[in-house]
């Protein structure tokens, strides 16, 4: 299948795009595309995260003769050795950034300590930034493991400020929606009305917000939270107060400016790195339960696996849902996998299947939605019950009511003792 770039956006965007998707889906270079890369780098218009991306993909996919015009770019004999590459690309990062960069290059997966130790230098404010999106761009292409999952989150969470790091206030329980960053290009979000939904059978409910990190950059939770008029939380504290309508929203900017950065660096490196899912299981409540969506399969028990590390005892994961989101489609069947930690450590798995009522006779296609817009569907719904729109309505109905049925299932596995 043929790669369709934009001939508008810069030659390492579409270097990336073409030489660092993966195992399967990485394509050679052309002689042109190759020779504008270059040039760019000899004339310093590349950021060093985008160069580290770029060649960490072309290492990973291997370089192939038209590329070899890229060594204008470096002395001569570098592309043959891809030790001196790497050498040449990371040359300002700490000496343990560039031996972890050689080991993933070599094919060598980390262990939680080494990844623990990775993800340390990937938050701090050290130079290398070509070393974070060569790290990144290897972790993707081969996929992340649980331990590097693990160590990864571990750092994540030691990044976050003192006002995230108290116990969250007595109450009911909690539930985190954690939505993807990058939103929705094609549909309405309903998550405040879930979490009205959900709030209003007891529980309290907290959302993982941020900046819009791409890939798609229409429309994300945080915007439409925006568009409502609400503000983001000062810190775990502010669930002492009276449960707002839509529940709480935790912005990522507020809780770790070291992760907040990392928005501007995946602008640069263009490819989804392993923080498009572990941002969604930073958990500084210590939450009950969890919410979250997989699109794509082979992520499904991977994020079980950072869920359960990151201590949620009950797991929602939304399987081919509304792309973006945790809503339910209207003309495909959904599948929830369920995951209950009991107190020996044991996980109790269960999988749900909500067949489509088909209310509707074709699915929602929203062109560039915007959060005004869907904004005004959600007051409108609160209002008078309904938003006016058919697609809008039969979505909230039967996602609160899917998930209303994996709760139930969820609460019923769980040990009493961890539940009030």
């Amino acid at each position: 299948m043929a790669i369709i770039l934009n001939p508008n956006e810069p030659a390492i965007n579409r270097g990336i795009k073409t030489a660092g998707i993966g195992k399967k889906g990485s394509k050679a270079l052309t002689p042109q595309l190759a020779l504008e890369i270059a040039e760019d780098l000899k004339s310093g218009k590349v950021s060093a995260a985008a160069k580290g991306a770029f060649f960490a993909g072309l290492c990973a996919k291997g370089i192939e003769p038209d590329e070899r015009i890229l060594e204008q770019a470096f002395a001569p004999g570098t592309l043959s050795d891809p030790a001196r590459l790497l050498a040449a690309v990371v040359s300002d990062a700490p000496e343990f950034a560039q031996w972890v960069c050689r080991q993933l290059m070599d094919g060598h997966t980390l262990d939680k300590q080494t990844a623990y130790d990775l993800g340390k230098f990937l938050f701090s404010d050290e130079p290398g930034d070509a070393a974070r999106g060569w790290a990144a761009s290897f972790l993707r292409v081969r996929y992340e493991t649980d331990d590097e999952y693990a160590g990864l989150l571990q750092a994540m969470n030691d990044t976050l400020g003192s006002e995230f790091k108290t116990p969250a206030p007595k109450g009911e329980p909690i539930i985190q929606i954690s939505e993807p960053f990058d939103g929705v290009d094609h549909s309405y979000m309903i998550t405040p009305l879930v979490a009205q939904a959900l709030q209003a059978q007891g529980w309290r409910v907290v959302h993982q917000v941020g900046r819009n990190s791409g890939p798609k950059m229409e429309m994300n939770l945080w915007d439409l939270a925006q568009a409502l008029g609400i503000k983001p939380a000062s810190g775990n504290a502010d669930l002492s107060s009276a449960k707002p309508t839509y529940g709480w929203f935790f912005h990522q900017s507020r809780m770790s400016q070291a992760l907040d950065r990392w928005v501007d660096l995946r602008h640069q490196i263009i490819k989804r790195p392993f923080l498009a899912t572990l941002e969604r299981f930073i958990n500084p409540l210590q939450a009950d339960m969890l919410i979250v969506s997989a699109f794509h399969p082979p992520y499904v028990e991977k994020m079980i696996a950072a869920g359960l590390r990151a201590g949620f005892k009950g797991i929602i994961i939304v399987s081919n849902g509304i792309e973006g989101t945790v809503a339910f489609p209207l003309l495909r069947d959904v599948k929830l996998l369920l995951a209950a930690c009991q107190p020996d450590g044991s996980v109790q798995r269960h999988e749900m299947s909500i067949e489509s009522l088909r209310l509707v006779e074709s699915e929602e296609m929203v062109e560039k939605p915007k959060a005004s817009a869907n904004a005004r569907l959600i007051e409108d719904y609160i209002k008078e019950g309904t938003s006016g729109q058919k697609h809008f309505d039969s979505r909230v109905h039967s996602t609160c009511a899917g998930l209303q049925q994996a709760l139930t299932w969820l609460k019923a596995a769980l040990w009493k003792g961890h539940m009030k």
